[in-house]
């Protein structure tokens, strides 16, 4: 009866946000003329590598009175940014959505920004491509307030600039602390190697990872930890068409004494179908993957049917969705995979939706929710470890976490910043 309750509740308030989301963005009727500036909201979508979004793109709008950052609420134009790495420059695709009469509805814009360049010359190289966007709804408002220049064309056929498709990537992480006797301490490193071409693309990649812990024991039982793991993998895909590509994959990993693996191996080929093309500028993606592979294991500790190795033939399922259409974006991944010749005795399904929508003017609503269960032969863990014990976290059927945020706000309208004791 609790559980009912609860679930009743959370509809009604879902239901109490979805009418104020709707309260709050009622139908607008066609804008007045007016003489005030235009107003101007940025919405960060991807941030990239460079203060472009929003401290740039902030600063253009208080260079020019003509225009005013506003919160989204009343805001004449919206601009919506996203950002994607190409070697050392991030790709800004600048989208504005207007309401402004004698304007159009959206406009799109990219530009490329050194990463690596100092602020004036990224700044420099923003501004055009953001005033180029913005220019036919201030026009639209003052057409007295924007000119327009056409600069002639450079002589003779300009040479490609020298690019590659192959590209690499060194990480290390670590971590550490010390208060008297608990002391712990983790790291990580990571290398890949990528080949990236329009219709195909190559991945090859090896990991370490390693930490320990350290405490006093308790009734003479030490709970210390010292855990390491090793992986590598490589993976290759290949267009079919502008909807369908396969792909081609192997790894092989391996656990300390107490994890779950001695060895592990697989390989798989997968056939994919996408709505939408492997380019697209927001990364939206609709998408479902069949695999199907051989799997190779070797455990630490036998399991319950007498095990400890197994091999077998796996069959995986994947479902996915990731789309954003300005206001709303919504995430969903679905995975059904198991043994083939025995789909009972190994297998997991997992859920994850989310999404995250402006249900109005003043209203942000953001929900997630994973959910796994899976199905695995039980380890036999000897009692007298504890620290093995601590770790069987891979044995459990069912895992489940959720989030959710909402936020109900009214923004200053008079476009001003001041970021005293922001940071800390």
């Amino acid at each position: 009866m609790s559980t009912r309750r609860g679930v009743v509740s959370l509809l009604a308030i879902v239901g109490w946000l979805v009418g104020l989301g709707a309260v709050t963005s009622r139908p607008r009727a066609d804008p007045a003329p007016r003489s005030g500036p235009l107003r101007i909201a940025i919405e960060c979508q991807g941030y990239g590598r460079t203060k472009a979004c929003p401290d740039f793109l902030l600063g253009f709008v208080e260079a020019n009175s003509v225009l005013l950052a506003s919160p989204r609420a009343n805001a004449d134009v919206i601009l919506y940014v996203n950002a994607v790495g190409i070697a050392n420059a991030d790709r800004l695709h600048l989208r504005y959505v207007g309401d402004v009469r004698g304007a159009p509805a959206s406009i799109e814009v990219d530009v490329d920004v050194d990463t690596r360049g100092a602020d004036d010359a990224q700044r420099a190289q923003l501004e055009p491509a953001f005033l180029r966007g913005v220019a036919l709804y201030v026009a639209a408002l003052h057409p007295d307030a924007v000119t327009v220049a056409l600069a002639a064309l450079a002589a003779g056929p300009a040479a490609a600039a020298a690019t590659s498709p192959w590209g690499a990537n060194l990480q290390l992480n670590a971590f550490g602390s010390w208060s008297g006797p608990y002391r712990s301490g983790n790291g990580a490193a990571r290398a890949e190697l990528t080949r990236v071409l329009p219709t195909s693309r190559f991945k090859a990649s090896v990991g370490a990872n390693g930490g320990l812990s350290r405490q006093p024991p308790v009734g003479g039982v030490s709970f210390n930890t010292t855990r390491w793991g090793m992986s590598a993998g490589a993976a290759y895909d290949h267009h079919l068409n502008h909807c369908y590509a396969v792909e081609f994959a192997s790894s092989t990993w391996r656990d300390d004494p107490k994890g779950q693996f001695r060895f592990g191996w697989d390989g798989n080929v997968g056939l994919e179908w996408d709505r939408f093309p492997s380019d697209d500028p927001r990364g939206n993606v609709l998408a479902v993957a069949y695999f199907i592979g051989y799997r190779v294991e070797g455990y630490n500790f036998r399991n319950v049917i007498g095990e400890r190795f197994a091999q077998y033939p796996l069959q995986r399922l994947v479902a996915s969705g990731s789309l954003r259409q300005d206001k709303i974006s919504y995430d969903l991944n679905l995975e059904v995979n198991g043994e083939v010749l025995h789909p009972t005795r190994r297998y997991t399904l997992s859920a994850s939706p989310g999404a995250e929508i402006q249900l109005g003017d003043h209203v942000d609503l953001e929900l997630s929710f994973s959910v796994t269960q899976r199905q695995l032969p039980e380890f036999v863990i000897p009692d007298d470890d504890p620290e093995a014990i601590g770790r069987a976290e891979y044995a459990e059927s069912l895992s489940m976490s959720g989030y959710a945020s909402v936020r109900i706000h009214w923004d200053a309208t008079n476009g001003v910043r001041n970021n005293r004791f922001v940071n800390n």
